[in-house]
């Protein structure tokens, strides 16, 4: 310091400066702590061995791979059960087949052994190829799929008074491109399930048994496959769900057998056939419907045929049970023997059983009348409705106003009447023969028709009466006659087949599945309830 300050300070200062602590690196003992530096703590073992593995895979090689995989099972399963094989013989060795000579379809198909906690056999095999299936369908038809559950048509808001159809599924099977889609018939306890009925065009016109038909059904979970294919010696004209046990459904032949199936087993289903001693009929069946019994009574269905006979059915264990309700009289001129009893006339051609009353059922005829009938008086009818000037196709009662039915005709016609009124309510003329009517199962004043040209027509008779909101073909390039269409009761989608085997799913736009309120007090009431009061309000401003 005495080099840096002495010319500054003089020796006195400079020695007291030199006797004191430093200033700048001062720090006090007492109140020091220490201070543990971080320190990092590192280990180092060996790297696992890693392979460096590069290849294009192809759906090939995929298979290749499996097929290898599945033989070296197989191979290991076979070892096994050569294995206990000596060990229950006793390490004999006599007798003991060698290897190549056990079958290792038998070895994979044996359900009943387990080797710890896996079960030996393919058993399960069916289920898990059904639903990698499905998985796959969802998959292809993934764009359909997604229109089904969420597609809606925005132009509907600024066309209060028109709708149109989404085209979704088209459903075919092996050899239906030369059948034709006689009949089709909605599951009542499965919304997803329907059944389709298949016959030769020839078959159709009720030609009789030319060649064989077959009765499919199909879910639309796998639009590609039908689950259950029942194959018949002839035309499958029609068929029918039973309304309350979903795997039962009965079929009409077209050389007039009646058939009822259990389709639940998937390996051998139950069939119950009538035969000729049984009561079968002599020509093909027109239609079947079945009618609700109480538990613990046999089933009973009913069936119509071109040869003048309405036929009631019990279903037993083994054997179908007949008995003949109503005999139609081809031959007889029509004759009143009372002033409310009129004779039947012509041959049957359709039947209608009356929601809430199944004693009470309509009949229509080849010679355009519809006769109301009672299943207890089977001789007469109880009113006769002059409804056509040609064959009636199909009538049917409305689902929510019980006094209402509708019946078309190939005389281009689709007839709305009230019970015991002998002229029609509404008239409707599509301009062609109408192959087959349907109520909305969401509206009560919603029609769907069908005419032979493949046209699905749609009206709503309390908005409009004189123009339908829909008219869309069955086939947009070409004209194809159709057949059959009915609505599904869950989802708002209909089913609509033809010839040539085509059977396409539709989904109704907004407006034509609309419920319109028309005051408001309808908020206060249950949807039923609306739907019945604008029936009689239709049926007031239109009866005569």
């Amino acid at each position: 310091m005495e080099e840096v300050y002495r010319d500054m300070v003089n020796p006195d200062d400079l020695a007291k400066l030199d006797s004191q602590p430093n200033p700048f690196n001062f720090s006090e003992r007492v109140s020091q702590t220490n201070r543990f530096s971080k320190r990092n703590l590192s280990m180092q073992t060996e790297a696992p061995p890693s392979t460096t593995f590069g290849l294009t895979v192809s759906p090939a090689v995929i298979h290749d791979a499996y097929l290898e995989s599945y033989e070296i099972q197989l191979e290991e399963e076979m070892e096994r059960e050569l294995e206990e094989r000596e060990r229950d013989r006793g390490n004999k060795g006599s007798g003991t087949p060698p290897p190549g000579t056990l079958d290792p379809l038998e070895l994979a198909g044996s359900t009943g052994q387990r080797h710890g906690q896996e079960t030996v056999g393919l058993a399960g095999l069916s289920q898990a190829a059904k639903v990698v299936e499905r998985m796959v369908n969802q998959n292809t038809y993934d764009d359909i799929t997604q229109d089904f559950r969420y597609w809606e048509d925005g132009s509907d808001e600024f066309r209060p008074l028109e709708g149109s159809l989404l085209p979704l599924w088209k459903f075919t099977h092996d050899g239906s491109r030369q059948l034709i889609v006689t009949d089709v018939c909605w599951s009542p306890i499965y919304s997803d399930l329907f059944a389709a009925a298949y016959a030769p065009s020839s078959d159709e016109g009720g030609g009789g048994p030319v060649g064989g038909g077959m009765l499919c059904l199909y879910t639309l979970k796998n639009p590609s496959t039908p689950e259950r294919v029942f194959r018949a010696p002839c035309g499958v004209t029609c068929v029918s769900f039973h309304p309350q046990y979903g795997s039962v459904l009965a079929a009409g032949w077209a050389d007039g057998t009646v058939v009822v199936y259990e389709a639940r087993p998937p390996g051998q289903p139950g069939v119950l056939a009538s035969c000729t001693g049984s009561g079968k009929h002599l020509l093909p069946v027109s239609q079947v419907q079945w009618v609700s019994t109480d538990p613990g009574e046999d089933l009973c269905l009913y069936s119509v045929a071109q040869d003048g006979r309405l036929t009631q059915w019990h279903v037993h264990s083994s054997v179908l049970v007949h008995t003949d309700l109503l005999q139609f009289k081809t031959d007889q001129p029509q004759t009143l023997t009372s002033q409310d009893r009129v004779m039947l006339e012509g041959i049957g051609t359709c039947v209608a059983f009356r929601p809430d009353d199944e004693k009470e059922m309509l009949v229509g005829v080849d010679t355009g009348a519809v006769f109301q009938c009672t299943t207890v008086d089977t001789i007469h009818a109880l009113t006769r409705y002059p409804a056509h000037t040609g064959p009636v196709r199909q009538v049917l009662w409305n689902s929510y106003h019980n006094h209402v039915f509708v019946s078309c005709s190939v005389d281009w016609t689709v007839k709305v009447w009230i019970q015991y009124t002998l002229s029609p309510l509404i008239v409707l003329d599509l301009g062609g023969a109408v192959s087959g009517v349907a109520w909305s199962p969401f509206n009560s004043s919603v029609v769907v028709a069908l005419s032979d040209e493949g046209r699905v027509h749609v009206y709503d008779l309390f908005l409009r009466r004189a123009r339908p909101l829909c008219v869309q073909s069955l086939v947009q390039r070409r004209r194809a006659s159709a057949t059959c269409v009915c609505p599904n009761p869950s989802h708002p989608v209909l089913l609509v087949g033809g010839e040539r085997g085509n059977l396409i799913c539709f989904k109704l736009s907004p407006n034509l599945r609309r419920v319109h309120k028309d005051n408001k007090t309808t908020d206060e009431r249950n949807p039923r309830e609306i739907e019945v009061c604008k029936m009689e309000r239709l049926i007031a401003t239109n009866k005569g």
